[in-house]
């Protein structure tokens, strides 16, 4: 009878979670508490949840990728793969602490650089800019061919205002990977930073050039088209109004101007 019970629980749970105006936290909440049954035995091989939850991943499904894999973790709790995607998905979601707690579990079981670079975009959506620096040469020690350290990298130098290094660093990542809309993003970010404004310009331009609708690493990072909107306001502010002064001298030389005006008719 609890087999036949469940699957209606769920999709009464998921029609709900459709159509009910819920926070984040109460939906992440409710999702943890109907997917972490594990009574009898393991109903899937770990692999089938880890696929499963990468098709919804690739769908940006995130509340069925959350969904996955809390249900993947209650029976593989210690499988450093669905923790990594949870991390993931919480990041894209806006929940950053949860994403870095998660995904560090995942990097005590299984240190790599895809994992590093995870955390690290967590950590640069907190604000914690020594972490995400940490994090991107952590990455790169690991792989220096895994590109998104170098973009962590250069966020984070840009946030604790090392421009000059930023810009290095967002350099290779685009030597690596010249075709990458979200890297010719960062590299218009830290040249905004820095003033340089026909460069930050031609940067995001290429960025959106090459994919306008690229998944940001996170809600709060910002499109290169607003990016790009916010520069151009600011380095080509509207001219202030001006009103005309009426001064002794000035009225002076309009009058001389009419006397002038009136001779040579």
């Amino acid at each position: 009878m609890k087999i036949r019970v469940l699957p209606i629980f769920l999709a009464l749970f998921l029609i709900c979670l459709s159509v009910s105006p819920v926070s984040a936290d109460t939906t992440t909440a409710g999702i943890s508490s109907v997917a972490a049954d594990t009574s009898g035995t393991p109903p899937q091989d770990v692999s089938v949840y880890i696929s499963d939850a990468i098709a919804a991943t690739e769908g940006q499904d995130w509340s069925n990728v959350l969904l996955i894999t809390t249900r993947g973790l209650a029976w593989y709790p210690d499988n450093a793969y669905l923790l990594s995607l949870q991390g993931y998905t919480y990041r894209k979601m806006g929940q950053y602490q949860k994403s870095v707690d998660v995904v560090s579990q995942a990097i005590m079981l299984e240190p790599n650089e895809i994992r590093f670079a995870n955390r690290g975009y967590g950590y640069l959506a907190l604000g914690n800019y020594s972490a995400a620096l940490a994090d991107a040469d952590a990455g790169i020690s690991h792989n220096a061919t895994y590109t998104a350290n170098y973009a962590v990298k250069a966020l984070a130098l840009n946030g604790m205002g090392r421009n000059s290094e930023a810009i290095s660093a967002i350099s290779e990542a685009l030597r690596q990977v010249p075709g990458s809309a979200h890297y010719w993003h960062v590299k218009g970010i830290i040249l905004s930073a820095g003033g340089n404004c026909d460069e930050a310009s031609a940067a995001l331009e290429k960025s959106l050039e090459i994919d306008p609708d690229y998944v940001l690493a996170y809600p709060g990072f910002g499109t290169a088209s607003e990016k790009l909107a916010a520069l151009n306001l600011a380095c080509n502010p509207a001219p202030a109004a001006t009103t005309p002064v009426k001064s002794p001298l000035g009225w002076i030389v309009v009058a001389g101007a009419a006397i002038a005006a009136g001779m040579k008719r």
